[in-house]
């Protein structure tokens, strides 16, 4: 999906992706996040969750990871430029299986970067409930499908105007 694609209204459901205790230790060794309300099921047992919950941040992180792999936007995406409004709502267990529904909220080409433009997506997490986990926005530029003429271009174009 390019930026020519995109529609405001827009909806996506992919997934869904398992949690699992692996997932939880890797992330705990990869950003050493080792909480024990992650990691130790003994410990968890004394929390009011009562058993290893995931980090949000390994939610959010699987989220974004079931929209790189659906491959939508792997030929356009230039960056990710920002998240905003990020709520945990509910807690994630191993064994919950995590659907990513995303909704385009807002699209717009950029005044700085020509051939590209923004995509500001309303992204909602739930489990296997359909309970809503974590909501967040994201907003990312794009490419257009169209390339868009360099000053070069249009500079040799206009020299040779004149040209029979």
């Amino acid at each position: 999906m390019y930026l020519d694609d995109a529609v405001v209204g827009q909806e996506f459901d992919i997934g869904p992706r398992t949690i699992t205790p692996e997932d939880l230790r890797a992330f705990a060794t990869l950003t050493w996040d080792r909480n024990p309300i992650h990691v130790d099921p003994e410990f968890a047992k004394t929390t009011p969750f009562g058993r290893p919950v995931a980090h949000g941040m390994l939610t959010l992180s699987l989220a974004l990871g079931l929209w790189s792999d659906k491959g939508y936007t792997r030929e356009s995406l230039v960056a990710l430029v920002g998240l905003s409004d990020v709520r945990f709502l509910k807690p994630v267990y191993p064994g919950d299986a995590i659907r990513l529904l995303s909704k385009i909220a807002e699209v717009r080409e950029s005044r700085t970067h020509p051939g590209t433009g923004f995509v500001t997506y309303q992204d909602r997490v739930v489990n296997n409930s359909q309970e809503v986990v974590v909501e967040f926005r994201r907003t990312v530029l794009l490419k257009k499908r169209t390339p868009v003429a360099s000053p070069e271009s249009k500079a040799h174009e206009s020299s040779h105007a004149n040209v029979p």
